[in-house]
């Protein structure tokens, strides 16, 4: 394994499998900045990592579309700690939804890589954007579903509520925020109160 890192890397060779995937990545998203996602080929990926085509898809099977969802996958699960660390501060069920879902949009509006694919060139352009949306989905049910399980043993779920629906319910709302215009803008008073009414308050107990 070391040679073949050497010989795909040439000088500089990284030290191990995950270190050439971290490279990669990183050249994607370097890539996605400069030219968008649906313009970013993986020769842009190659050339800006410094290596060839072959040596992509050594670490990357799937090519581009699996170095997409790297990408989210990368960004997502740093984003979700930090998420979680916000999500603490609240005292209610309702609270911690209304403020996790705005601190959410806001935070991936202002991220350069998930933003890029929200943007109305890329949304349901490509199967890797659909692929990227079913590793978000995983990764953010995989940390709402704890949550919304111990808020229904502690009876704070509505009648019916499933945890695991709850979850996907909740990141719906997300995706549609992100991706979708409204027909009207909100005041951030005015968002609050629209999510707490009609998102918190279809899974929370009154």
């Amino acid at each position: 394994m070391a040679r073949m890192l050497r010989e795909s890397w040439r000088s500089d060779a990284p030290s191990s499998v995950d270190d050439a995937r971290n490279r990669l990545v990183d050249a994607a998203e370097a890539c996605f900045t400069r030219f968008g996602v649906a313009k970013t080929t993986l020769e842009d990926i190659a050339t800006e990592a410094g290596v060839s085509r072959a040596t992509v898809y050594r670490y990357f099977e799937g090519g581009r579309d699996e170095i997409i969802l790297g990408v989210v996958l990368r960004e997502g699960k740093e984003f979700l700690e930090a998420l979680g660390r916000r999500v603490q501060r609240e005292e209610t069920l309702g609270d911690a939804i209304v403020e996790g879902v705005l601190y959410t949009v806001a935070a991936v509006r202002k991220n350069e890589h998930l933003a890029l694919l929200f943007a109305p060139e890329v949304a349901g352009h490509t199967t890797s954007i659909a692929g990227a949306s079913t590793a978000l989905y995983e990764l953010t049910q995989d940390f709402l579903r704890p949550i919304f399980e111990q808020a229904r043993a502690a009876g704070q779920l509505r009648d019916g509520i499933i945890a695991e629906d709850a979850a996907e319910f909740v990141l719906r709302i997300i995706l549609s925020l992100l991706s979708v215009a409204g027909p009207r803008t909100r005041s951030q008073a005015k968002e609050r109160e629209f999510l707490r009414t009609y998102c918190a308050g279809a899974i929370v107990r009154d």
